[in-house]
């Protein structure tokens, strides 16, 4: 079932980006999307990160993103391990606003190697744990390295355990270069999730981003934006086959978010690894409903993904000192995946 997972998660992916793809309303307004695969408090999850912003947006230049406080981050990987796998899209500037995707590998490897881009970077030479991106735009390799720390001191320190930093640069990110449109990387065998619930049951990620000075190749610190991402600490998917005559059946499904029904969710029936059916889309009440006929013993499981903006928009967003261009978005994002539920022939 990990692979149908990960069909499952490529889809809110994909629903992520279009929700990135839709008109600015302003000069920068990129988004930040966080999905846990276990969501449950105190528990090893499997995280997927993503980023995003429209073509109209100006390029981005550094992006910082803090994990919220309780999360145990292991920061302790090998070089060569591999944390994961990356996938998105960009703008060829160079070549007509073309669109291309990226694609390649999360991997650790040893800080020491990176002394003068951190620098360049964060201006701190040395960090807790780097993360290198090798992707493959247009046909040309690229690596890019993420710098990874735990937060003990600071003003950061009040609400986050743990920061994420990258900058574009270079091919990738300078008005001249190929401008980022979405990436999205999970990460595995890094994150614990707190081992309690947060008040009002969602763990709080942020992102610092700051774009380019149109034009120029210059960081525009004074556009500085933040934008939020709400992780539920409970996602469960219930599944219900009720068998009928001539190989007839039932499948009612029900998906809860910290214990309510969540609308708007798309659920997904399988068969082992293979889809059945057309995408459902949960009521008011997280319900759905499924009618399939059968000429045996069938086993069914659902799987429920949602991406999309957070109802009321940012929440205690950071200070104008640290991000002059406020908070521009937040978002919800989950995945869950449901017991099993079996329907049988009967004539």
């Amino acid at each position: 079932m990990r692979r149908s997972i990960r069909l499952a998660l490529a889809a809110c992916v994909g629903f992520a980006a279009l929700a990135f793809a839709g008109p600015a309303l302003a000069v920068y307004q990129p988004g930040l999307l966080v999905t846990a695969f276990t969501p449950t408090p105190g528990k090893s999850t499997a995280v997927l990160l993503g980023v995003g912003q429209t073509a109209a947006d100006d390029p981005t230049a550094h992006i910082t993103i803090y994990v919220p406080l309780g999360y145990q981050t292991n920061l302790n990987k090998a070089a060569g391990a591999k944390i994961g796998d990356v996938q998105g899209d960009v703008i060829l500037r160079g070549l007509g606003n073309a669109v291309a995707p990226i694609k390649g590998t999360v991997t650790a490897d040893n800080p020491a190697n990176y002394a003068s881009q951190a620098t360049q970077c964060t201006g701190v030479p040395t960090h807790e744990g780097v993360w290198k991106l090798d992707v493959t735009i247009a046909g040309s390799p690229l690596v890019v390295p993420l710098y990874l720390d735990h937060v003990t001191v600071g003003p950061a320190a009040a609400f986050a355990s743990a920061t994420i930093q990258l900058c574009l640069a270079g091919p990738i990110g300078t008005p001249g270069g190929a401008q980022l449109l979405d990436a999205f990387f999970d990460v595995n065998k890094v994150f614990t999730n707190p081992s309690t619930k947060p008040p009002g049951g969602y763990n709080q990620w942020r992102g610092v981003f700051t774009p380019y000075t149109p034009g120029t190749p210059d960081p525009n610190l004074a556009g500085t934006v933040e934008a939020q991402a709400f992780v539920p600490t409970s996602v469960v998917v219930k599944l219900k086959a009720v068998s009928g005559k001539r190989g007839r059946i039932t499948i009612t499904g029900q998906v809860l978010v910290n214990g309510k029904g969540a609308r708007g969710v798309d659920a997904e029936l399988y068969v082992g690894l293979k889809k059945v059916g057309k995408t459902m889309h949960t009521n008011s009440a997280g319900r759905f409903t499924a009618r399939r006929r059968i000429k045996r013993k069938t086993t069914y499981r659902a799987l429920a993904t949602f991406a999309g903006d957070r109802p009321g928009g940012c929440f205690a967003p950071l200070p104008p000192t640290s991000v002059p261009g406020g908070c521009v978005g937040a978002t919800i994002s989950f995945i869950g995946l449901s017991n099993k539920a079996t329907g049988r022939f009967r004539r």
